[in-house]
């Protein structure tokens, strides 16, 4: 592979490959990894040093692949990642903890409610989530366990 830029642009470019491929392989074992990213993710950790960049990749000679040094793990680009870690994680909460609440509404109560009505109970159980949550974090919320409920 060849690749014309400059360093500034290469790096940007390896950033973009590392994030691309945490996001496909990074929660895969080794033997589940999906290798067309981590072997782009190789190309580009191989070709770093003719950038400049060789102080954030190394090559590992017990896993015999390019791995990112301490420093390129602590790039302030990693910011991004982490940001969007977090904002994905309370999404997610949100979002579950909602339809969870409208599902049990639905079984216990109107087990004849619309996709759409159920949606919008969903939609106002997020919102009341959401606030609890930008009020308080996670300080209120607590695990019960169904024979605690008796």
């Amino acid at each position: 592979m060849k690749i014309e830029c400059t360093k500034e642009e290469f790096k940007t470019l390896m950033d973009l490959v590392y994030a691309g491929n945490l996001l496909i392989n990074g929660t895969r074992s080794q033997e589940e990894r999906i290798e067309a990213y981590s072997n782009m993710e190789q190309q580009f950790y191989k070709m770093a040093g003719d950038f400049g960049l060789d102080n954030l990749v190394e090559y590992s000679e017990e896993f015999g692949e390019y791995m990112p040094t301490h420093e390129y793990e602590e790039d302030e680009f990693n910011d991004y990642i982490d940001e969007y870690d977090t904002n994905v994680f309370w999404e997610e909460l949100v979002m579950r903890l909602a339809r969870r609440d409208a599902l049990n509404y639905a079984g216990d109560v109107d087990q004849n409610i619309t996709k759409a009505a159920l949606k919008e109970m969903q939609l106002g159980f997020e919102e009341k989530y959401e606030e609890e949550i930008e009020a308080n974090g996670i300080m209120n919320l607590k695990i019960v366990k169904l024979d605690e409920m008796n």
